[in-house]
């Protein structure tokens, strides 16, 4: 199998967690990922360790990162190591950076001083906070990103508190979006020739994180989000049963809808104090409290045995030792080992992303700092001439079409052994049925979008595979939602709080904006041959059915790859093509639990405390995206289409990649909460966040020593060993907690952010959304529907060449593209089933 990224070059000066972690999915989809780091001491996420654990000289969350990548070490100051860098720089495909606006530019290695040196460059960039505004120089840091996008207040119970996610939430999901956004632009460079600039921050990829429950909470008058009183709520906006519950022996996870299920078997007489789904959300904590009484008497697998035969979606909530032992885990293949430069061995997780039906496993182990300079100086010839001789005009061809230049002489770097630049991505032409673009859009295709000439036929439903597309949407494509005639996409029914927008629920405005709607019965004849007719017209198909129903339905890959052969086929399930978990349902609060992750958030005496939104499904989602674009890339090499093979489980698992890793190679100890404050088992104290007299304050990692200095707090000065903020955290921590009770939060903000401290407020949405620092980001937009329905939503957290990602255009109503489709494929018969 060819790797969809061989012959990419990577140059990568990214350091600690979110860029990083987007070099390593490039990486493991085939790019040569070189990494930049100090002489001597490497980059500074060599010392930040959990749980203090170190490997060869450096924290085992930077080999979590890092793996699958070369260490090239350079003194950036110096003129010698800046001129070797830039000849390295002017044969790279991307380059990628994570410093604070302003950084690059001291050093000489801004956008515009790089793109001198390579026209053709995509160069990449992470902020915390996005490129201007006043909170631009603030410290990109995970929990302060979480702290101030209101994200704290979805998880754990109303009388918790901020509760944050228990894993670096902000730097993975931005991270991914970095990913997408550079795949994105790969695309875009090989239609133009031109350079690419690609921006995301941790602030707004956090948001668009939470863009289902924002449209609600922007469309439903501003209410905040209102978290249940039970232990084990798992949804601020879903209704009962929807949560976790102790058992005689465990925890049961219960998904949405069933209640009538559920009372006639547990007969605790709910519908006849709520018989309608209307009330199961205004009365949920009620029914969430008979539910739990009942649920106590009997161990989880009895329970799991009543209520499966049901339908009633359900599952045991597993802890890392659990989870790691199960069948379903096993099955997947989902740990892998790299050899270390000793001889050993570290045990890790692989990429989620399938392609052409194979795994994607790599035995590299991340590098000593500066392993490869010396291989790297040979091979590219680095410091024997200038990186470049009057280089053209990084301007003179910005606006409009510009021509191709040629081939660069050098070559392709494959030849050299590892990658490098390899052959220019272009668009291959279809052969076969007319473009429904060209027919479509009557005319030229802009290209002022990477995706604009491709077509993505999606038969996605609820969230994961439209979440896919909306992001292949946003990034120019056009998406044709397959849907079932009168009913729709089930999730126009899936209700948060009630809410409805224009008839149908906001979860479903959310994700399926900038898309259009085709309504078809599959098991009609008739129908399917018209929907044919898209397939055989589209570079992307996309569904997230369970495992077999494709194959019954007549549009699985082998088939459709017999009509389209370079078609990109993507598919999301909920625990992978096999295995005997692959035909359970792929609901995200039941992914949560059997993965482990409800152990991550909450403190020590919480009990499973899940993330209180649909994370599992947006982590599919954005692995899908990046498996089809990273397809695509290969596709404009070389005319092959391929598969892309995601699931819910193995994602769910990558996303804890670094925690799963500290589990595999710490003697199989399961995480520890703290009793206090927490924020993140494996981390040592400050971390966390702390009520204040007036509000809250978000603490990140620092020196005890220092803290107890400006805060005055002399208690604090009995911890002067490093490793003391980890092993003696909750007695810390409870000082800590008490101390900061006695001021203000913008007291102590004065006191620290001066002295560098990592710190920030603790916001709620309605501060968030008031503030000057939410509105430079401009991240929300205003969508419109076909009948004039607008609503306002979140738009894409991408940014290409400086510009917003936006579009005007809001959700379809079912069916209501059948007639233009079909207007565009004039050989097919009227449509059965116009809006």
């Amino acid at each position: 199998m060819s790797l969809p990224l061989s012959g990419l070059l990577v140059i990568e000066f990214s350091q600690f967690l979110a860029a990083p972690s987007a070099g390593l999915r490039l990486a493991d989809l085939g790019a040569r990922v070189i990494k930049i780091e100090r002489p001597d001491t490497g980059e500074a996420g060599r010392q930040i360790a959990i749980k203090n654990l170190f490997v060869e000289g450096s924290s085992l969350v930077f080999h979590t990162i890092n793996r699958n990548k070369e260490s090239y070490a350079a003194d950036l100051k110096n003129p010698d190591d800046l001129a070797k860098v830039k000849q390295l720089l002017a044969r790279a495909d991307i380059m990628t950076h994570n410093f604070r606006p302003g950084i690059m530019e001291k050093i000489g290695l801004d956008y515009d001083a790089v793109r001198a040196l390579n026209p053709r460059i995509v160069y990449g960039v992470v902020t915390g906070y996005g490129p201007t505004g006043p909170w631009a120089a603030k410290p990109g840091q995970d929990l302060l990103i979480q702290s101030m996008s209101g994200l704290t207040y979805l998880s754990g119970t109303k009388d918790d508190g901020p509760t944050p996610f228990g894993i670096a939430v902000a730097d993975i999901i931005c991270g991914s979006h970095f990913a997408q956004g550079l795949l994105a632009a790969v695309l875009k460079r090989g239609e133009t020739g031109q350079s690419v600039l690609v921006e995301v921050s941790l602030l707004e990829s956090v948001l668009d994180m939470q863009f289902e429950l924002l449209t609600t909470h922007l469309n439903d008058g501003g209410q905040l989000p209102q978290r249940g009183a039970a232990r084990g709520t798992a949804h601020a906006y879903l209704s009962a049963p929807y949560g976790i519950y102790q058992t005689q022996d465990g925890h049961l996870a219960l998904a949405m809808g069933n209640l009538d299920k559920l009372d006639a078997t547990l007969e605790t007489g709910i519908l006849a104090d709520y018989p309608t789904a209307g009330s199961w959300f205004d009365g949920r904590d009620d029914i969430a409290a008979r539910l739990a009484a009942a649920l106590r008497e009997q161990p989880t697998a009895a329970w799991l045995q009543q209520l499966e035969p049901l339908g009633i979606w359900c599952a045991e909530v597993l802890n890392y030792q659990q989870a790691t032992a199960s069948p379903g885990y096993q099955a997947l293949g989902m740990q892998q080992l790299v050899n270390l430069t000793d001889g050993q061995q570290l045990a890790t997780t692989r990429c989620p992303i399938r392609i052409d039906g194979e795994k994607l496993y790599s035995a590299k182990a991340a590098p000593r700092p500066g392993q490869d300079t010396a291989g790297i100086n040979a091979e590219f010839g680095l410091g024997s001439a200038p990186a470049s001789t009057s280089p053209p005009d990084p301007l003179s061809k910005r606006e409009g079409a510009p021509d191709m230049p040629e081939r660069e002489s050098s070559g392709s770097l494959l030849s050299a052994g590892e990658g490098g630049r390899g052959d220019e991505v272009t668009r291959p032409r279809k052969t076969g049925a007319p473009s429904l673009l060209e027919r479509g859009s009557g005319g030229e295709v802009s290209l002022g979008r990477p995706l604009e000439n491709l077509l993505v036929v999606d038969f996605s439903q609820f969230l994961s595979g439209p979440s896919a597309a909306l992001r292949l949407a946003d990034l120019g494509a056009r998406v044709i939602k397959i849907e079932r005639p009168e009913t729709g996409d089930i999730c126009r029914h899936l209700y948060t709080s009630n809410v409805i927008m224009n008839g149908e629920s906001s979860v479903f405005h959310a994700i399926n904006r900038n898309k259009e709607s085709f309504a078809a019965d599959l098991k009609n004849a008739a129908d399917r041959a018209q929907v044919w007719e898209l397939v055989r017209r589209a570079d992307v198909v996309m569904h997230n059915y369970r495992p077999g129903v494709m194959e019954r339905l007549g549009f699985d890959y082998a088939r459709v790859k017999a009509q389209n052969p370079n078609v990109v086929y993507g598919e999301v399930s909920g625990y992978g093509p096999e295995g005997p978990w692959r035909d359970k349902p792929g609901q995200d609060l039941l992914l949560q639990s059997v993965s482990g992750l409800t152990w991550l958030s909450g403190n020590a005496d919480a009990g499973p405390v899940p993330m209180g939104l649909s994370i599992v499904d947006m982590l599919a989602g954005a692995h899908l995206a990046q498996g089809v674009l990273a397809c695509l890339v290969r596709r404009g090499r070389s005319g092959a289409g391929g598969l892309v093979q995601v699931s819910m489980l193995e994602s769910a698992f990558d996303f804890q990649f670094e925690t799963l890793t500290t589990f595999f190679n710490d003697g199989g100890a399961l995480p520890e909460r703290t009793r206090h404050n927490n924020a993140h088992a494996y981390l040592g104290a400050p971390y966390g966040i702390y009520q204040t007299s007036n509000g809250f304050l978000a603490l990140a990692m620092g020196s005890i020593p220092k803290l107890g200095q400006l805060l005055n707090c002399p208690a604090l000065l009995n911890y002067p060993e490093p490793a003391q903020a980890f092993t003696q955290r909750d007695a810390i921590k409870a000082t800590l907690a008490k101390h900061l009770k006695t001021g203000t939060t913008e007291a102590w903000l004065s006191i620290l952010e001066p002295a560098d401290i990592w710190c920030a407020n603790v916001l709620t949405w309605d501060k968030l959304l008031a503030h000057e620092g939410f509105a430079a980001l401009n991240m929300v937009q205003e969508v419109t529907m076909a009948d004039g329905y607008a609503y306002r939503t979140t738009r894409c957290p991408i940014r290409l060449d400086g510009k917003l990602l936006t579009s005007s255009k809001g959700s379809p109503q079912l069916g209501q593209d059948n007639a233009a489709l079909l207007r565009e494929i004039i050989d097919l018969q009227p449509t059965r089933h116009n809006a």
